[in-house]
């Protein structure tokens, strides 16, 4: 089976906007059935491997993913965040105060900050999403880090996590590659007499 997931992102929210592939192109969608989005969550481990999901619940996440990636495009872009996007991730955070999370102590004695404490369902993971979403674009730091792929027609999102914040593609196997075979083929071509 080709990989169907992409896990490049760099955060949990950005690989849940990469769900929807070749935006530059009119987009592809990945998560088509309820099924689809249940499988995701498990491979993204925010799920254990049978959660329920239904048509209702695809409907909000695609949603949110939506709204996470307005919030996305307009910090790459220094442009104000859409007020929309921002209900949107506010609602999902809103179900985060039905399982807030808190502050463990383990039998060693160590304490150990938790923002699992929900039940592994879909709806619970959609507020851990939207969770990542608000921290990464909720501060500045992370929010310069953003980053949409220079690949021909790729638009896969990324968190630039380079030392000096240079991360021009999603994947240098992939768009890096291409990118530089491109630009060879190029070069090549104008020293031909």
């Amino acid at each position: 089976m080709p990989e169907r997931w992409v896990w490049y992102g760099g955060r949990l929210s950005v690989d849940f906007v990469n769900t929807r592939r070749d935006r530059f192109k009119g987009g592809r969608e990945l998560l088509v059935r309820p099924g689809d989005l249940a499988e995701w969550l498990a491979a993204a481990g925010v799920t254990p491997e049978e959660v329920t999901v239904d048509e209702a619940l695809l409907v909000q996440a695609r949603e949110l993913r939506e709204a996470v990636d307005a919030g996305y495009r307009s910090a790459v872009a220094g442009e104000a965040f859409p007020a929309a996007a921002a209900r949107t991730i506010n609602e999902w955070l809103a179900r985060l105060a039905e399982h807030p999370p808190r502050l463990d102590v383990g039998d060693d004695g160590e304490a150990v900050f938790r923002t699992d404490t929900a039940p592994p369902d879909a709806r619970q993971a959609l507020c851990r999403i939207a969770a990542d979403a608000a921290t990464l674009l909720g501060a500045a730091d992370t929010r310069a880090r953003l980053r949409i792929c220079d690949g021909h027609n790729c638009s896969g999102r990324f968190v630039d996590k380079s030392v000096g914040r240079r991360r021009r593609w999603c994947s240098m196997a992939i768009c890096g590659n291409r990118a530089k075979a491109a630009q060879h083929r190029r070069t090549a071509a104008r020293s031909t007499p």
